[in-house]
């Protein structure tokens, strides 16, 4: 199949509009092309990923992908992140639960705390790094009310799908689509992972797409009558941007994140693709992107609503800045780097928080109250390119507009960087794992 290039989409976007409910387009620069060996604050050493080793990733939880995908067949049925308010929350152990599945175990980096300041000072950078934003900056929050996937221009936000493994479809997924934006080029099968069909039923979770044939690779995408897509209906790749969608298989724990995602006469089409399991630590290959410029998964660093409603946060969000002010450079648990190389910039994978000397409005909503004080505890981390001090969330009916113009009237002089040399630092730290607390 010949390269989709950018300049066909003009073409193609009539048919794909047609009946199709398929997209998402994401805030932020996705992730790009580029990568390189991590540098500071204790990431994993730069390593020459090869088809072995990109295998070899992912054995320590091999057994139980395999089992889990045995289940999975060929009808699709899904369910929305905002069908019902008990879909997500955190359990009693700390680990926040979407599906029943834990969303990383409670001892992974993105669900420990941070605001502990003597555990966790502030980064020696912190002051450069707040100015070369802009201490007076707002923070945005990037998401917003409707559930209306059909009203596109107004549908703000990252929702994700859960689908029931023993009864899901598994369509094909080509790499050969351009992104030109930001010097991205041609997709990345050699750093995404894909399904491939079992002799005894299933799929199992294969790192490196480019060792099996084209016409075996596949991504759960949910049908097109139940897709949940950022952006909504709009499938056109000059207007929907980087399209991730977002796929938990609740019998199986594993998740899945594409990066610009696109469905053409049928055909769906992807950039990248990765995946995890969520009862592990594993991280995927270091120098990898994923469907951010960070390498990170995105679901699990989301601001959702029922868990915002319930006041009951427990891990981190994710966070862009502008090119400009962020480094060609990536720290644990980044595994990717994009972007111009910058005098001072800021790291992918660099952790903030809201400061403990901010005091949280007792007048704010249950929701805003909780999000700030999970800014304060659990932090935020720079996972893509995108617009300064942009928090990604669900698109979700339940988020008072109150919540929404509270968080909004936070700064950027009320954050600061964090020093995480107590996890990176220590003698039990693995570079290779999510692994934060012991």
């Amino acid at each position: 199949m010949q390269t989709v290039e950018w300049k066909n989409w003009n073409i193609l976007r009539s048919f794909a509009l047609c009946g199709l409910l398929s997209c998402l387009a994401a805030c932020g620069g996705g992730g790009g092309g580029s990568s390189g060996a991590s540098s500071g604050g204790g990431a994993g050493t730069a390593s020459s990923i090869s088809a072995s080793s990109a295998a070899a990733s992912a054995s320590s939880h091999a057994s139980s992908l395999a089992a889990s995908s045995a289940a999975s067949s060929s009808t699709a049925t899904a369910t929305s992140s905002t069908a019902s308010a008990s879909s997500s929350s955190a359990s009693a152990a700390g680990a926040p639960v979407i599906a029943s599945c834990p969303v990383f175990p409670d001892d992974a980096v993105f669900n420990q705390r941070i605001d502990d300041t003597t555990r966790f000072p502030a980064h020696g950078m912190s002051t450069t790094w707040v100015g070369n934003i802009g201490s007076t900056r707002a923070l945005h929050a990037d998401w917003g009310q409707s559930e209306d996937q059909q009203a596109w221009t107004t549908y703000y936000g990252i929702p994700y799908n859960v689908v029931n493994g023993s009864t899901l479809t598994w369509p094909g997924v080509s790499f050969q689509v351009t992104d030109p934006r930001a010097g991205n080029g041609d997709g990345v099968p050699d750093e995404s992972d894909c399904g491939i069909a079992q002799s005894g039923g299933g799929f199992s979770l294969e790192r490196g797409c480019d060792r099996f044939a084209p016409s075996q690779l596949r991504f759960p995408f949910p049908d097109d009558s139940v897709i949940k897509a950022e952006a909504g209906v709009c499938n056109d790749a000059q207007q929907c941007g980087d399209r991730h969608v977002l796929v938990l298989e609740a019998n199986s724990c594993r998740l899945w994140e594409s990066y610009f995602s696109y469905k053409v006469t049928g055909q769906w089409y992807a950039y990248s693709t990765a995946a995890w399991n969520l009862n592990s630590n594993a991280m995927r290959p270091d120098t990898w992107t994923s469907g951010d410029a960070a390498g990170l998964p995105i679901l699990p660093l989301l601001v959702r609503a029922d868990e915002a409603t319930a006041n009951d946060i427990r891990h981190a969000f994710r966070v862009t800045f502008r090119d400009s002010v962020l480094a060609n450079t990536y720290v644990w648990p980044a595994r990717h780097k994009a972007g111009g190389a910058t005098t001072n910039g800021i790291p992918f994978g660099s952790r903030l928080r809201l400061s403990n000397s901010f005091v949280i409005p007792s007048s704010w909503t249950t929701q805003a109250q909780a999000v700030a004080r999970a800014m304060q505890r659990y932090g935020l981390i720079v996972s893509d390119i995108g617009s300064d001090l942009y928090v990604q969330g669900e698109p979700s009916a339940q988020w008072s507009s109150s919540t929404i113009t509270q968080l909004q009237s936070l700064h950027m002089q009320n954050f600061e960087f964090v020093n995480m040399q107590s996890v990176t630092g220590d003698s039990r730290f693995d570079g290779n794992s999510y692994r934060a607390n012991w």
